[in-house]
């Protein structure tokens, strides 16, 4: 395959343009619109879940929830129309403490940091520096595929890396406390201590499936090494910090104590926790090593945004619409998830690391966008429910409010859904994305408990609660979504037979037929 290489003369175009204590307030069901002044402040007392029950929305304020969920800090941003308009942090950077969190305070990013490499790579292939679709299965000196692996020979290409479709293992990396030993990047590729997992591998044929590779962006950093000269964090500062304004941000680990304005890590509990530091290091900078505050995730998220809608001076559009489209079978694009269509296509990325949660979105139709910063182990948790808010006060449509109506059917109904269901074998891999995988690829169990519908990929072990919508169609509310809603649907016949049972889950779905 020739390889994508940008021709660099496109980017000199000049581009256009404590515990919950009070109740929660109750309020009728209704549109988006109907709270919403485009007002981002107003988030502050509008928290919610993702489901209304019978027409009532239950919303709380957020001092309520950063209680309730043990997150002692959080900072958002809110763009529109592709600039940042509102950015604020709330809370203290330690619990017990009574320094501020504000909007330039710094948190780990999680994952998320791999939408800064994306971006940084897509800039360097606009340069001339990397190639999108070359073989770079043994471009560096330090890793290659294992030779008597099946697929030592395919081509791997950064556009299988940044998709996670490279059919690579290692999904993430555990967090290094204050004063271990941190593995050099050979020895995170290669398994060896103090690097605490099995060595990269190719597990399966690259470009054939979607297996999500914290190790791929690990590879991914060794080749923008490879091809700047400079060391990651100063790759980092040269082509997307400074470029961007993102004055407070660092690929630095441990990061130094004189960075300043540094939010703490907390537990599940709201306890402080990696004493007496009070944070984690991240070694695995590419994938999950970012240090960032919330001004500077929302420039990055709006110039993400700009360059898909050809305004960025950063990024051609072309390569920002390249971003932006799915690389089948995987739910990325080149780098971030990509879901929705028309008004509703939206990008977006979580981070999770072991006592920070981070969230980025971006409305690519409108050039809307949101940013979450946590510095607690429940951060995601408060982050989704924020999430909600801002949708409801600025008037999006994106994450709307999912009614379940009260609808009581009979054992009889629910019986006859009962059985186990496995995975149509020629549902189109494609449509499957994130559903390729497990648990979604293992047996369906459907059964009945104390009178409640269950719905278990454990063989009727630890099921969770089916809740009708329709006497057909069900969400799976205890599944915990940062974005969409798990719902199955059974299709039956003439001779009240279940035929086949639909799954959907935010832009992925598959089929399940019932077990011979």
């Amino acid at each position: 395959m020739p390889g994508f290489r940008f021709n660099p003369a496109l980017s000199a175009l000049t581009l256009g343009a404590a515990a919950l204590v009070s109740s929660p307030i109750l309020s009728a069901c209704q549109p988006a619109s109907a709270l919403s002044a485009a007002n981002p402040e107003s988030f502050t007392e509008n928290l919610r879940g993702r489901f209304s029950y019978d027409g009532v929305v239950e919303r709380y304020t957020l001092e309520e929830r950063m209680a309730h969920y043990g997150v002692p800090g959080v900072a958002v941003a809110v763009i529109e129309d592709g600039r940042v308009v509102f950015a604020r942090g709330y809370g203290v950077l330690q619990a017990g403490s009574e320094a501020p969190v504000t909007a330039d305070t710094v948190f780990s990013a999680g994952s998320v940091s791999k939408m800064a490499t994306a971006l940084m790579t897509l800039n360097l292939i606009q340069s001339g520096a990397l190639d999108l679709d070359a073989d770079i299965s043994h471009a560096l000196p330090y890793w290659a595929p294992e030779a008597n692996s099946p697929h030592a020979d395919a081509p791997l290409t950064v556009r299988m890396l940044l998709s996670h479709t490279g059919g690579l293992n290692l999904h993430g990396f555990a967090d290094f406390l204050p004063g271990e030993a941190l593995p050099t990047r050979e020895q995170t590729l290669n398994g060896s201590a103090p690097a605490d997992h099995e060595p990269l591998r190719v597990e399966a044929l690259p470009g054939s499936s979607y297996r999500y590779s914290g190790g791929g962006y690990t590879l991914l950093e060794g080749l923008i090494v490879q091809a700047t000269g400079l060391d990651f964090e100063h790759s980092a500062q040269q082509a997307l910090f400074e470029p961007l304004g993102m004055t407070r941000s660092s690929f630095a680990n441990p990061l130094p104590e004189d960075h300043g304005n540094i939010a703490k890590a907390h537990d599940r509990e709201g306890a402080p926790t990696a004493l007496p530091h009070g944070y984690e290091a991240f070694p695995e900078r590419a994938a999950s090593g970012l240090w960032t505050s919330a001004n500077d995730l929302g420039r990055m998220t709006a110039e993400m945004i700009d360059a898909y809608r050809g305004q960025s001076a950063y990024l051609h559009p072309v390569l920002g619409q390249e971003m932006m489209t799915r690389v089948s079978p995987s739910e990325h694009g080149l780098g971030p998830r990509l879901e929705g269509r028309g008004e509703h296509f939206i990008f977006h990325h979580g981070g999770t690391n072991n006592s920070y949660r981070a969230w980025m979105e971006g409305h690519l139709a409108t050039g809307d966008g949101l940013v979450v910063l946590t510095n607690g182990a429940n951060g995601m948790d408060l982050a989704v429910e924020i999430r909600n808010a801002m949708n409801d006060v600025m008037g999006w449509r994106v994450n709307p409010v999912r009614d379940v109506p009260a609808l009581d059917l009979t054992e009889a109904q629910l019986a006859r859904y009962e059985g186990v269901y496995a995975l149509d074998p020629n549902f189109p891999l494609d449509l499957q994305a994130q559903m390729a995988a497990p648990p979604f690829i293992f047996d369906l169990t459907i059964y009945r408990e104390n009178g409640q519908l269950m719905a278990s990929y454990n063989g009727g072990q630890s099921g969770a609660p089916l809740v009708p919508v329709a006497p057909d169609r069900f969400y799976i509310t205890d599944f915990s979504l940062r974005s969409g809603v798990f719902e199955l649907k059974f299709n039956t016949n003439a001779l009240a037979q279940v035929t086949s049972v639909e799954a959907s889950m935010g832009s992925a779905e598959t089929v399940y037929l019932p077990a011979s």
